[in-house]
């Protein structure tokens, strides 16, 4: 058995007095991913706070949240909805969809109504 100085003065083996370098999770790879992720995400958010679109922001717990985004950085972004302005953490949110605007003259789509007819039982 090979003994190191290191060992003989109570280091735990394997471990020299330089400390290590931290790096990202997931290594260089990971972080060149989300380095091209993000500019698209810009786009998107850029495109729909300049139309001020309607949004429905669908929560990882399932609230939704519909409204028209304000602003945005890396961790959040403001929606301002129902007359105040809300602040939602990227983490929180599960989905973000653009809302399509229904026409007001279109009438709303009515589902076919199911009639049950008796028979009348004759004795």
């Amino acid at each position: 058995m090979i003994h190191t100085r290191s060992r003989e003065l109570g280091a735990r083996p394997g471990r020299t007095g330089v400390a290590r370098e931290r790096r990202a999770p997931g290594g260089p790879a990971a972080s060149a991913t989300r380095a091209k992720a993000e500019p698209c995400q810009t786009r998107v958010l850029d495109e729909w706070q300049a139309s001020a679109a309607l949004l429905e922001v669908t929560l990882v717990n399932g609230v939704k949240i519909r409204g028209t985004l304000t602003n945005y950085d890396p961790y959040s972004i403001g929606l301002h909805s129902r007359g105040e302005t809300q602040i939602v953490y990227k983490q929180a949110i599960l989905m973000i969809m653009a809302v399509a605007a229904q026409p007001a003259e279109a009438p709303s789509p009515r589902r076919p109504a199911i009639v049950l007819k008796r028979r009348t039982r004759i004795r």
